[in-house]
């Protein structure tokens, strides 16, 4: 069952280079359970380009994340924040609230998601999945099968995962490191490039 229920872009049947990207995150935190509903996620993506929104830590993830991507290394604007976001769907992939930033899901928790996750991936038929973090990736469902692996300037080669859609289409998978602190967005813009243009 999905509790927390994903960002869709406007543009996002349009997506990055053709591609319909869904990105994925692990968990919300929530101080309480009751601050917790089904909304939460789109709320938090909007507020990401809201230019009477307030300035907290947090939202510096998701800009970083979104650098990656298109290459805009300097400082993003509020309206291609918004181009951005609107591009593509993100989705958390934990359906129960997590009661802090550096506390990680149970085993338990990550099992319990799959399910919702699936439908997710039913409904929405992404080309490609960029998932927020290794824990995350190694987490997701063991259905389908492994990719070709991209590799990073450096030479550092990352796992790839298939799953299939139904009607002959499948979608890609790449976890990256969770965009926080110590995250390169010069570094995965390749890595992604690279991932993107192998999807095709």
């Amino acid at each position: 069952m999905i509790k927390f229920e994903p960002w869709i872009g406007d543009n996002y049947n349009e997506g990055i280079d053709g591609k319909k990207v869904l990105v994925l995150g692990e968990s919300h935190y929530c101080a309480s359970l009751s601050d917790a509903h089904p909304s939460m996620t789109k709320e938090v993506i909007r507020d990401l380009f809201d230019p009477d929104s307030e300035f907290e830590n947090y939202k510096n993830t998701y800009t970083k994340f979104a650098k990656s991507i298109t290459g805009n290394f300097g400082k993003m604007s509020v309206e291609e924040k918004a181009t951005f976001w609107h591009s593509v769907a993100f989705y958390n992939y934990v359906q129960e609230p997590i009661s802090g930033p550096r506390v990680a899901p149970t085993e338990a928790q990550f099992k319990l998601s799959e399910q919702a996750f699936r439908e997710v991936l039913a409904t929405l038929r992404p080309d490609v999945v960029i998932a927020w973090g290794h824990r995350l990736y190694n987490h997701l469902p063991g259905d389908g099968h492994q990719g070709a692996e991209v590799h990073g300037c450096d030479g550092t080669a990352f796992e790839t995962w298939v799953y299939p859609l139904g009607g002959g289409k499948t979608c890609k998978v790449l976890g990256i490191d969770h965009p926080s602190v110590g995250f390169s967005p010069e570094y995965w813009y390749e890595v992604i490039t690279n991932f993107l243009v192998m999807s095709r």
